[in-house]
């Protein structure tokens, strides 16, 4: 019975893989390892974005490439972010890391700005980068930052590791939000104010995902070592753990493969099915809801292709190629009075498709969560 039950799943997924394949998808990756792209780090000049310096990440391809602006937190700098950027640009993203000014007193509107001004630099300067498709990360107090930008920017990615709040600004830029995005959560602690964050974590227009992290640390959500994280007098729960740091890696670059490049293998690791068969998530949760609207020409501090909009969406190699339709991180329908497709409310969203419309390709990505799943499972057990 144990050997006709194996043949029987493993006749079913050799059916989905072969469906999924047919139709241009692939299996989903794992993301936590290193992509197949090199790339060059180079130092951010201080100068007019605000920030005090930082790194840039370009991958040595001939791109282009979308922009991600990785954030680092509290008392922190770029070299805490750096790790991220790179693991980011291995995958065919350029990335800026700023350091943000201010030290044990930073000014988290400021540090916002810095990261619009930021994005549209790198527009401006490198030539290998694509203003129309922009990603936003960040952790603790650089998730606060990164979502005060977002809401200004409206990217068409935005991840936040365990994000904390301040005077309630993040709230309220949080609940805004109509960009596609991702949170990972740790465990509670003196260094975090997650579980204030939890509270109002599914209050976003737009697209979300939300999980916890089992056994993370706020500390986990860097992708460098500190040593005061595990210092009992600070609070922060424990030092980071790599295999912690895997798990966050290999959704985020999902997240943004996703969102910047339309990779529906990507799409497929963030729907509900895989999410919940992880082991090392615990309270995943996914909606659907508006993406942003484009807007005007010239309107804000970022370039004029730059956002809100999702940015345009190519093929999963990165190059020109027809637009895809770009796969929500979720698998629940619009909720029942949404306005109708690609018309705005008045945040400036509108509504776009999600894994949860039907249609072909919904049901294609739907198997390939199947198929990541139990993967998953089986890696585990192996």
């Amino acid at each position: 019975m144990m050997v006709l039950r194996a043949r029987r799943e493993w006749a079913s997924i050799a059916t989905f893989v072969a469906m999924t394949s047919f139709a241009g998808s692939a299996v989903a990756a794992d993301y936590g390892a290193k992509g197949p792209e090199t790339f060059t780090t180079t130092n951010l000049a201080p100068g007019s974005t605000g920030a005090t310096g930082g790194k840039l990440v370009v991958p040595n391809g001939a791109g282009p490439y979308p922009i991600i602006v990785a954030s680092h937190g509290f008392s922190a700098s770029s070299a805490n972010q750096l790790g991220w950027a790179e693991h980011f640009a291995s995958y065919g993203f350029v990335v800026a890391v700023p350091d943000f000014p201010g030290g044990f007193a930073p000014d988290h509107v400021k540090n916002g700005a810095t990261v619009e001004a930021l994005v549209a630099e790198v527009a401006r300067t490198v030539p290998k980068a694509d203003a129309t498709r922009v990603g936003l990360e960040g952790h603790s107090a650089g998730g606060l930052a990164t979502t005060l930008a977002a809401a200004k920017i409206e990217p068409g990615a935005v991840v936040l590791f365990d994000p904390v709040d301040a005077n309630g600004v993040g709230k309220t830029a949080f609940g805004a939000l109509c960009s596609p995005t991702l949170v990972l959560f740790a465990d509670a602690g003196q260094c975090n104010k997650s579980a204030e964050w939890k509270g109002f974590g599914p209050s976003t227009k737009g697209p979300l995902a939300l999980a916890n992290v089992v056994g993370a640390s706020h500390c986990d959500g860097e992708n460098a070592a500190r040593g005061l994280c595990s210092a009992p007098i600070v609070g922060c729960g424990a030092a980071a753990a790599p295999a912690r740091q895997t798990v966050h890696a290999r959704y985020a670059t999902a997240h943004f493969l996703a969102r910047l490049k339309g990779d529906t293998a990507a799409a497929s690791a963030l729907a509900i099915a895989a999410l919940t068969a992880d082991a090392e998530l615990a309270g995943a949760s996914v909606k659907d809801g508006p993406l942003c609207a484009p807007r005007p020409s010239g309107d804000g501090g970022a370039p004029a292709d730059a956002g809100p909009r999702p940015p345009s969406v190519v093929d999963a190699s990165g190059g020109g190629g027809p637009p895809v339709p770009t796969a929500s991180p979720t698998g629940t329908a619009p909720a029942t009075g949404e306005p109708s497709a690609n018309e705005a409310d008045q945040s400036g969203c509108a509504v776009g498709a999600g894994v949860g419309a039907t249609g072909v390709g919904s049901l294609l990505v739907g198997m390939s969560a199947l198929v990541f799943a139990v993967r998953r499972r089986r890696s585990r057990r192996g």
